[in-house]
């Protein structure tokens, strides 16, 4: 009997290290539809500022206790205040050129930014209005334009004087 039982022994210890010592053989199984590869080049964009915004001339009168908007759209068409102030002058929007790849669609991001006053350093919060998108109609120049227009806020305490500041405008393909 331990002959028999050193031999079934034997016989599963065989047995069992055939299995952990024989290495699984996969077949290479490809895609039924296999993936494609692509890419889009485009040119680098180029942002060109062409023309400076100018909202002419404010002429202060009585300006409401919440203040008045002097508003410019796109096309520089002025609306002055409801009233208290005076536009004059020769209003009118800014102008950019961006230059990239045709038939791109390019979005255009504008923050708001202050304008100070050289005199004294009072500060006007200025908001740019500009077009959401353009798509280029060309590659490279001369590239395609779009204006930029915004508004500025009178309050009774707006001290005279020149206010600047910079109209922060960015382009980034969408």
């Amino acid at each position: 009997m331990t002959k028999l039982l050193r031999n079934t022994c034997l016989a599963a210890s065989v047995a069992a290290s055939a299995l952990v010592a024989t290495p699984a053989v996969a077949a290479p199984v490809g895609a039924a539809t296999p993936a494609t590869a692509r890419a889009r080049i485009v040119r680098p964009l180029l942002l060109t500022a062409t023309r400076n915004l100018d909202f002419g001339t404010i002429t202060l009168g009585t300006v409401a206790a919440g203040g008045e908007t002097v508003a410019m759209n796109q096309a520089g068409v002025v609306t002055c205040g409801s009233g208290g102030l005076t536009c004059s002058g020769t209003p009118v929007s800014a102008a950019y050129n961006v230059q990239g790849t045709n038939n791109q669609v390019v979005v255009i991001t504008a923050v708001a930014s202050p304008l100070t006053n050289a005199n004294d350093g009072t500060t006007l919060s200025f908001s740019p209005n500009a077009p959401v998108s353009v798509t280029l109609t060309n590659s490279g120049a001369p590239g395609t334009n779009f204006n930029v227009g915004g508004s500025i806020t009178i309050v009774p305490a707006t001290t005279d004087g020149v206010y600047s500041g910079n109209v922060n405008v960015t382009v980034d393909y969408q």
